[in-house]
């Protein structure tokens, strides 16, 4: 199929499941748009194919990068790892500031006032002949999110530049480590808890406390404690969980609560880039908590044995590879996959011992043959197992074991899925990091080893 010179190809997508996607398997013919004042025509060169396509794809209008209410109505041109050559600008003024025939790859993540306006998930995207680019790209809060790209890079590897930039970005977070200042901060016990909690304020910002601290069952020693070391924050009293579900929290120090279905409750109620403190010994035991908000909404979960509040902050919060340590790459013989394999053999100051599983023994075979070589060569020790060839995941698990009796500093997860999520966890190492690259939808729940956050200081990362 060809487009008519005034018109273009695209691939929409009109509700949930490839059969919106286009129309009846093939792609729309849409008019050529024409661009406004404050806006590019830009001619689509290549479009790398993610799998967070394929979960636009299945998660339709409850993807939550997603603004349309009602993609039938207004669809969105999925595509965000696009190569770009501006064709014709709405002004002149902003035609000399990107001229016709230059080239640019997008940054995809775009926020305007804080809010996110996703390139081929809010904003029409590169599975086009053609696409818009508006002011919220050309002006949001990062300033334009084109990047220039030199005249001799070829489309095809340009489009890999954005899914190297999330590998490599992804052990780049950085997780807060003190209270945010002139946030909301939930601090919790349960009723009639009588052992008293310390603050003396060392995680406090450098520039000031919250805001807010809204308190639920904290008896008077603890608050008290918090008072002191807080003294310009507002206190408010709260008498049932109902009135802390109301809102959200940048902090949330939740002090010895036993109470497995209490604290997964309340450990609920982030706001974006939350930090969820399980302070004090009571916390034993594997709890059902949100992994899709760790990825998606930033989320930290932390914890102390102590009864200070401080020493939960600044605790293992590494998002790098641990230098020699055992890394286990869940999924890492897929397309992004090997891309965090490569860097995990590359890297001289990463692991020494590298696990690669797959389902698919053909990417196996692939990693098998062009990185094994290469990790050898460094004085690497690899191996790579597919979870097929074990009569069970016992016989597998048992198999991972082996490569690793004490656990794994790191466990990248490359596959969405809970299941695996969950038969992993028990693999971390002391101070081990689960690095749950591959997006799952927020509000999905994961198995996670609360006791091993606090004790042993395990901690889940994430980064979309």
């Amino acid at each position: 199929m060809t487009a008519e010179r005034d018109n273009m190809l695209c691939w929409p997508l009109h509700g949930v499941g490839l059969d919106n996607l286009g129309f009846q398997g093939a792609p729309c013919v849409w008019p050529i748009p024409k661009p406004q004042a404050g806006e590019l025509l830009v001619r689509i060169d290549a479009v790398g194919l993610c799998f967070s396509d394929i979960k636009l794809i299945r998660a339709g209008e409850e993807h939550p990068r997603v603004h349309s209410e009602n993609l039938s109505k207004n669809p969105v041109i999925p595509g965000h790892e696009a190569v770009m050559t501006v064709v014709e600008a709405g002004s002149e003024e902003l035609a000399s500031e990107y001229p016709p025939g230059t080239r640019y790859i997008i940054q995809a993540d775009i926020y305007v006032n804080g809010v996110g306006y996703a390139y081929g998930y809010a904003i029409n995207g590169a599975m086009a002949q053609y696409s818009i680019i508006d002011q919220r790209v050309l002006n949001g809060d990062e300033g334009s999110y084109l990047l220039p790209l030199a005249d001799h890079v070829p489309a095809a590897i340009a489009a890999l530049i954005e899914p190297w930039t999330c590998v490599i970005a992804s052990y780049m977070i950085e997780p807060r480590t003190r209270v945010k200042s002139a946030g909301k901060m939930l601090a919790a016990m349960e009723p009639e808890h009588q052992h008293t909690y310390s603050f003396t304020g060392e995680a406090l910002a450098e520039n000031g406390a919250p805001a807010l601290v809204e308190c639920l069952n904290l008896n008077p020693a603890t608050l008290d404690n918090l008072r002191a070391a807080m003294p310009k924050a507002e206190f408010r009293l709260l008498n049932e969980v109902s009135e802390a579900e109301e809102t959200t929290y940048d902090d949330i120090v939740l002090c010895g609560i036993k109470d497995q279905g209490l604290a997964v409750k309340l450990s609920r109620l982030g706001e974006k880039g939350a930090v969820i403190s399980f302070v004090g010994p009571g916390f034993r035991g594997e709890c059902s908590f949100d992994v899709g908000s760790i990825h998606y909404r930033d989320w930290f979960y932390q914890g102390t044995e102590t009864a200070q509040i401080d020493q939960a902050y600044g605790r293992n919060v590494r998002s790098q590879l641990c230098s020699g340590g055992s890394c286990w790459l869940v999924g890492g013989a897929g397309a992004m996959g090997q891309m965090h394999t490569q860097l995990a053999i590359e890297n001289e100051e990463g692991p020494s011992r590298i696990l690669v599983t797959d389902l698919d023994q053909e990417r196996l075979a692939r990693v098998e043959k062009f990185m094994l070589p290469e990790a050898r060569k460094r004085g690497k020790e690899i191996k790579t197992l597919n979870p097929k060839d074990f009569p069970s995941e016992r016989e597998f698990l048992n198999a991972v074991k082996e490569f690793s009796p004490a656990g794994f500093d790191d466990i990248v997860m490359l596959v969405p899925a809970v299941p695996v999520i969950n038969s992993a966890v028990p693999h971390l190492a002391e101070n081990g990091v689960m690095n749950i690259f591959a997006g799952i939808p927020a509000g999905k729940e994961a198995v996670l080893d609360v006791g091993a956050i606090v004790s042993r200081g395990a901690r889940y990362i994430g980064s979309s």
